[in-house]
């Protein structure tokens, strides 16, 4: 299986190109950059009987290259989630973000986002398999309009033993639609982030990540943006 995995991870860039959308040529282009910070932990420091909830905060800053002078500060959000495990592979949670939004030559405004999720984790062997699906409320503060968005994502993560014992590389992509008409996106399909990397953990606690993710954004307005965010996140389990 690792030889097949690793074969594959050669012909990224090329299913990369492959599923690049058709109006590409129409398409802005940019960087940008994403860190954040993750803690974690499960409320069975508090007692047994809470032995299946767990938490989680992250925090996390964007930056995007669409100026002349390079990278600027484009958005933070704070994330706070608990979840319940309902068996070792599936877990359910419910979350809110709190996003400080600065568009380019535009008012800054601020988000609030609760969102539910249901995430699937299984191994096939060394394999691990991630699927996460979301919905989310994009409440902006200064307007009050509501967008309904669905999210699902797939991941796929492999040791990279022969290397590090510690060390794992990652891939996978995220779909994202509106189900309602509203002022974040159009309506249907709207975004698309493809994503790989490496994972490190240093301790049993203290892990990294370091990749790559593509963010292709079918914008209102008829506008295309595919914006290449060098990606890092730190974290922590309690």
């Amino acid at each position: 299986m690792r030889n097949k995995f690793l074969v594959t991870l050669k012909y990224l860039p090329v299913i990369g190109a492959l599923y690049a959308p058709l109006s590409m040529a129409d398409t802005t282009d940019m960087s940008g950059s994403w860190n954040s910070l993750t803690l974690s932990g499960s409320f069975a420091k508090l007692s047994d009987n809470l032995k299946d909830f767990r938490w989680q905060i992250l925090e996390q800053a964007r930056t995007r290259g669409d100026t002349p002078d390079g990278q600027r500060f484009s958005e933070n959000l704070l994330f706070g989630q608990v979840g319940y495990a309902i068996n070792q592979n599936a877990s359910i949670w419910v979350g809110y973000v709190h996003d400080w939004i600065h568009p380019l030559d535009k008012l800054a405004f601020q988000e609030s986002r609760p969102y539910q999720d249901f995430l699937w984790n299984s191994n096939f062997d060394e394999l691990r398999f991630t699927s996460r699906t979301r919905f989310e409320e994009r409440i902006r503060q200064d307007t009050g309009d509501v967008g309904g968005r669905f999210r699902q994502l797939f991941q796929l993560s492999y040791p990279l033993e022969f290397i590090n014992k510690d060390l794992r590389v990652y891939v996978g992509d995220e779909v994202m639609g509106y189900v309602n008409t509203n002022t974040f996106g159009r309506t249907g399909f709207s975004e698309n982030r493809a994503l790989g990397g490496f994972s490190y953990q240093f301790t049993k606690e203290l892990g990294a990540d370091l990749g790559y993710l593509g963010q292709y954004v079918d914008a209102l307005g008829g506008n295309k943006l595919f914006i290449h965010n060098a990606q890092f996140n730190l974290s922590y389990r309690f």
